[in-house]
């Protein structure tokens, strides 16, 4: 992989993986509500932040965060762009986090939202394996 399809490759999933994440975060979200009640916005932040309930969630975060950060930085380098591809590859794989993908892939099972995303996801990550 070189440095221009790997920028290619992030500006492409960029918008895919945050619908994702959203999407992701609102099951969650509805999924707490039911089981302790309705909370606010920040409230349910806090959560996110600092229950280990939702952890698993925190490498799809990071790999969105090292996204933006290698297209915005000025700074990056081939190997910043190449490797934030790369991870994102990764995670969906399994290779990046057993924990996450293990939690992804029940969701996928339960919610048909976040399977529908996924599939916007897929071709995505197809593309860069032809690579």
């Amino acid at each position: 992989m070189n440095e221009q399809r790997a920028i290619q490759f992030l500006n492409d999933v960029r918008r895919p993986l945050l619908t994702l994440h959203k999407a992701i975060l609102d099951h969650e979200r509805a999924a707490y509500e039911r089981e302790f009640g309705p909370v606010t916005p920040a409230a349910f932040l806090q959560v996110l932040i600092n229950g280990s309930g939702f952890r698993w969630i925190t490498p799809l975060s990071t790999v969105i965060t090292n996204i933006d950060e290698s297209l915005d930085a000025k700074d990056a380098t081939d190997e910043d762009r190449i490797g934030a591809a790369q991870a994102v590859c990764a995670l969906f794989s399994g290779e990046e986090s057993a924990e996450f993908f293990g939690h992804y892939q029940t969701l996928l099972q339960a919610s048909p939202h976040v399977l529908q995303l996924h599939g916007q996801v897929v071709p995505l990550l197809r593309s860069m394996q032809d690579a």
